[in-house]
C-alpha cells in the first residue's frame, strides 16, 4: 500500500479554481496525476539516453558475434 503525506502548497487562485473544477471532486487525485505526468517528462532524457546506449551496445554485440542480436 502506498503511504500518503499531507503537503501544503501555495498556488495562484485561478489555477486552484481550474483544478478543483476539473478534478471531479478529488483534487488530490488530480494533482497526483499531474505530478506523475511531470515525473515522466522529467525522466524522458534519461530514458532516451539509456535507449541510445542500449542501441549502441546491440551494435557492438553484433560486431563481436557476427549475428543479429537485436
Amino acid at each position: 500500500m502506498t503511504t500518503r503525506m499531507r503537503t501544503t502548497v501555495t498556488l495562484p487562485d485561478d489555477l486552484v479554481a481550474h483544478a478543483r473544477a476539473a478534478s471531479g471532486g478529488n483534487l488530490s487525485a488530480y494533482v497526483e496525476r499531474a505530478l506523475r505526468a511531470q515525473q515522466l517528462r522529467d525522466a524522458a532524457p534519461a530514458v532516451q539516453a539509456w535507449r541510445e546506449q542500449a542501441a549502441n551496445d546491440t551494435e557492438e554485440l553484433a560486431d563481436i558475434f557476427g549475428e543479429d542480436v537485436a
